[in-house]
């Protein structure tokens, strides 16, 4: 009885997570957050931690009227595969063969370098997963799609979310500082821009940064590429996690366990490229509206995941995540600064 009383407030459930999403999103907007490339995607995880630690009663309404599980799956999955409306071909022949091939490099050293360091940290192996596809792809959001795959639970998450906040704000800010103070004098522009998608965490830091600099563009059709690996990565963790996360033996199909959301995420990058969809009308309304709808998705999947985060989370998790983070970020500028001259960018 007590159980039914939250199933029949599943509107009042989602209409809540939808006003935290909303917020979320409004606070990103303003100069200050846009100014520091804090993306909504963040600010709705902070927000839903703040729910699930002060906000007791909200915090019950949101997990057993059952929406945090619809947000963490259903809702994130049809965000991600809206991302893909912020990417073209277009942008492909933009950073040619090589800067394809700069983003396939990095995206899948970093993520095997993360699993080498959480082995030798003696870390969870999902939780290795997490951190390092978040420094790896796109922050965030690309922990949140790993998580659908690895199933690690919102502890390990939160720790993994919190590495991408602390290491790609860091390089955000330190990237134009440098640059500014000529340590990066050995780049032209185009490819200080390319260093930067390259190995910058959330698309918020890359966009930021590269603006800093007048390298806009090229940082952001990088950090696109690395986006776009999120589809061949998600592909690989499903048949990784068949062999090594399935500890009970079971009988699993490939079939079933390959992540067709992000086989439907390369589906919109197709429509995403038609001509109709790249004129001035449909850049300033209707993609502009799909990425608004998008961000407002993926920040409800999010504020789902703060909810799930308590006190004693990072508390718990003690150091190693982050000295494993901080690595992978040294690695992330090592391997960038050397392939972009080795690949002739």
């Amino acid at each position: 009885m007590h159980k039914n009383i939250y199933k029949n407030r599943k509107f009042e459930a989602f209409l809540l997570l939808f006003t935290l999403a909303f917020c979320a999103f409004a606070i990103s907007e303003l100069n200050f957050f846009k100014n520091l490339g804090i993306s909504a995607l963040i600010i709705a995880v902070i927000l839903g931690a703040l729910i699930g630690n002060l906000a007791h009663q909200n915090a019950n309404l949101l997990k057993k009227s059952g929406v945090l599980n619809i947000a963490t799956k259903e809702i994130l999955r049809l965000g991600i595969i809206l991302y893909g409306f912020r990417i073209t071909f277009n942008d492909l022949e933009k950073v040619g063969l090589n800067g394809i091939l700069l983003a396939f490099l990095v995206v899948f050293s970093t993520f095997f370098i993360g699993l080498l360091l959480g082995k030798l940290f003696k870390l969870d192996l999902k939780e290795s997963i997490l951190i390092s596809s978040g420094s790896s792809i796109c922050g965030a959001a690309a922990v949140m799609a790993s998580e659908s795959v690895v199933k690690g639970g919102s502890a390990k998450v939160g720790v993994a979310v919190c590495t991408v906040v602390v290491f790609g704000t860091l390089g955000m800010f330190l990237y134009p500082l440098a640059w500014n103070l000529g340590w990066f004098d050995f780049f032209s522009l185009k490819q200080m821009g390319y260093f930067m998608g390259a190995s910058l965490h959330e698309v918020a830091h890359a966009v930021a940064a590269g603006e800093a600099v007048q390298a806009g563009d090229g940082a952001v059709i990088e950090k696109m590429m690395r986006v776009l690996m999120l589809v061949p990565f998600l592909i690989f963790l499903s048949l990784f996690s068949l062999k090594f996360l399935n500890k009970n033996n079971e009988k699993i199909s490939i079939k079933s366990n390959i992540p067709y959301f992000a086989l439907w995420f390369l589906f919109a990058c197709g429509i995403s490229s038609l001509e109709i969809l790249n004129t001035n009308f449909a850049l300033n309304y209707i993609k502009s509206s799909i990425q608004t709808i998008d961000t407002l998705l993926l920040s409800m999947a999010m504020v789902a995941l703060g909810v799930n985060i308590h006190k004693n989370v990072l508390k718990n998790a003690g150091f190693k995540p982050f000295l494993m983070a901080f690595l992978l970020f040294i690695w992330l500028i090592f391997i960038s600064i050397n392939l972009i001259f080795l690949l002739n960018l």
